[in-house]
């Protein structure tokens, strides 16, 4: 009796056994459930908290502030005008007719190439009134030579040497007068003139720009332009700049201009001191070198003026987030700690925009990314 009741309760404890070791066989082969990961981002406040191993914070980038000098650029309307003084209007000195023309529009000429003769009757008035009056100088000087001589032998009276050497004075004067007066029509010391008309000579080198004459015609206003001679081994680039941009111009600004693949650019040589009437503009002027005469006034394009400027905060356009109708930044605080903040900036050509407020050199901000922040 007592030997069946030991084997039952061994059987007992051995059946105990078999289940805790079966329970524990059930635990050990669970699976484990895996524990919940910490958020990416985290707001505390107004601060953005991204967790320093995700996935997300690879993807940003953070770059500091730089600041830097650049200039700012404005783009006007241009043309190229003659330089001045280089484009010349020719004029008759004198009334009469056109008895032959040299050059046609276009021509190239030299500086003192004939372009025109005129058969001028002022001219031979001219012409007249030297001679008469080399003449009477000559006349005058042998008359003061004689009184001289006669007077020396005693055989004069003083006031006869006065009233000679008076004449002499006065012959002289007029003989100036009446050779400045063919110098100053042009064509004081050419016989030529006399016989085949006034020649109207070119002033400068430079290409025929028009015409207004023909052939036999009648000059009768001496202030109308037979023609124009433009000398093109300088052209100016005139860039005109509106009223609202005045306020942005600087000293020591740099002008450039392309026309047809040639470049013109340079510190701005000179402007113009008030504002046009009719265009409210004022212009700014550039010297450019034309050696091969292949810009010509009058062409258009833009030009871009670089005007000198303070240091500025620049930012690249890629750490723009747009929140509501402001403009904003995030801005590192702490190690993946991002706080939204709003800046003012000025919008330029490129990749880069200036800031205006809002940052500070040596501020952190995220340069690439930071849209994935924005409706955090």
């Amino acid at each position: 009796m007592v030997g069946s009741r030991s084997l039952a309760k061994a059987f007992g404890l051995f059946i105990l056994v078999i289940l805790c070791l079966w329970g524990l066989w059930r635990v050990i082969q669970r699976p484990t459930l895996p524990a919940p990961s910490a958020p990416m981002i985290t707001r505390v406040g107004t601060a953005l908290h991204v967790r320093a191993d995700s996935s997300l914070s690879k993807r940003l980038i953070v770059e500091p502030v730089i600041v830097a000098t650049l200039p700012h650029l404005i783009e006007v309307p241009a043309e190229l005008t003659p330089a001045p003084g280089h484009d010349v209007n020719i004029y008759s000195p004198v009334t009469g007719r056109i008895i032959n023309i040299a050059v046609q529009p276009g021509q190239t000429v030299q500086k003192g190439e004939i372009l025109a003769r005129v058969l001028s009757g002022d001219l031979a008035q001219a012409r007249s009134d030297q001679k008469k009056a080399q003449a009477a100088l000559n006349f005058a000087r042998l008359t003061y030579n004689r009184t001289k001589a006669v007077m020396a032998a005693g055989g004069n009276a003083v006031k006869d040497m006065q009233s000679a050497h008076n004449d002499l004075i006065q012959a002289e004067a007029e003989a100036n007068r009446a050779q400045q007066h063919l110098e100053a029509i042009g064509e004081g010391r050419n016989d030529d003139a006399a016989h085949h008309g006034l020649l109207i000579t070119s002033p400068v080198n430079g290409v025929i720009s028009s015409v207004n004459i023909g052939k036999g015609q009648q000059i009768t206003d001496i202030s109308n332009a037979l023609m124009s001679v433009v000398d093109l081994s300088d052209v100016w680039v005139s860039a005109h700049v509106p009223e609202n941009l005045i306020p942005q111009l600087r000293p020591n600004m740099t002008l450039t201009a392309n026309f047809d693949g040639q470049t013109c650019s340079g510190p701005v040589t000179s402007q113009s001191p008030v504002l046009h009437n009719d265009t409210r503009r004022i212009d700014l002027y550039l010297r450019c070198a034309n050696p091969d005469n292949n810009l010509r006034p009058g062409q258009f394009t833009t030009a871009s003026i670089s005007v000198p400027e303070r240091q500025q905060i620049l930012l690249p356009k890629t750490a723009l987030v747009m929140n509501n109708d402001a403009v904003t930044v995030m801005v590192e605080t702490a190690p993946h700690v991002y706080r939204r903040r709003q800046i003012e900036i000025s919008y330029d050509e490129g990749p880069n925009v200036r800031v205006i407020s809002g940052l500070k050199a040596g501020e952190h901000v995220i340069t690439h990314g930071a849209i994935l922040l924005n409706d955090n």
